[in-house]
């Protein structure tokens, strides 16, 4: 690579090795790849280890073992470059703080901030305490704090958990309008929410990952036969 050609945005991971006890392993040869522009779902039964696998990627478990690859360089964790955010599945917003203010302390940029509390869903909360809002509303501001970060990648474990049909929809729309720019993946046991946005689905199942080009796939390893009816 010389020194004119830009460096490629990609998040990668491989060969993950982890296990909670000795006697068995719950990730064996884990694998992701996420590029700028990507959605990529992770999909995969409870207890599969997708949470475990976004948790080493981001660094806040340590595998056995694993290759993280973050713009052409290796890392041994994610977080410590600032170019990969990740949404857990519990709250992580000071609740003694208003809406307002933590957009506040999270947006550096005026526009943003505007911007985001402008939305309809956080314009009629921004002057509630974190602590009084829904877990719907809160599950919004979250995403929408972490998408509008500098980070390139964004790792996003069940972001549908709980909401309701007119927030999911939001949260998807929120999604989509920021493809271009970052690379994103997804868990979620809302399967039918996840599939509809990713570019690339990716099935966690016995410890490895599987690539899936078909959706239908999905109905031989983790869903009921006939879930996709054959286009007509």
């Amino acid at each position: 690579m010389t020194m004119s050609e830009p460096v490629e945005k990609e998040l990668y991971i491989d060969s993950v090795a982890f296990s909670y006890d000795a006697h068995k392993s719950l990730l064996t040869g884990g694998f992701l790849q996420c590029k700028v522009g990507d959605t990529v779902a992770l999909i995969g039964r409870n207890g599969s280890g997708k949470s475990t696998l976004m948790k080493i990627l981001f660094g806040t478990i340590k595998a056995k073992h694993s290759y993280i690859r973050l713009n052409g360089r290796r890392v041994k964790r994610a977080l410590s470059s600032k170019e990969v955010c990740y949404l857990p599945q519990d709250r992580f917003l000071p609740t003694a703080m208003r809406v307002s203010e933590v957009v506040a302390l999270m947006i550096p940029s005026i526009e943003k901030r505007n911007t985001i509390l402008g939305h309809v869903i956080i314009d009629r909360i921004k002057n509630n305490l974190v602590a009084d809002i829904s877990g719907g509303e809160c599950r919004f501001l979250e995403i929408m704090l972490l998408l509008n970060q500098s980070a390139t990648f964004i790792l996003l474990d069940e972001p549908f958990s709980g909401l309701s049909p007119i927030i999911k929809d939001e949260v998807a729309a929120l999604v989509l309008s920021f493809r271009k720019e970052k690379g994103i993946v997804i868990s979620d046991h809302d399967y039918r929410s996840t599939l509809s946005l990713c570019t690339q689905m990716v099935l966690l199942q016995n410890g490895t990952c599987r690539v899936i080009s078909d959706k239908r796939e999905l109905e031989l390893f983790y869903l009921p036969e006939g879930t996709f009816p054959d286009p007509t």
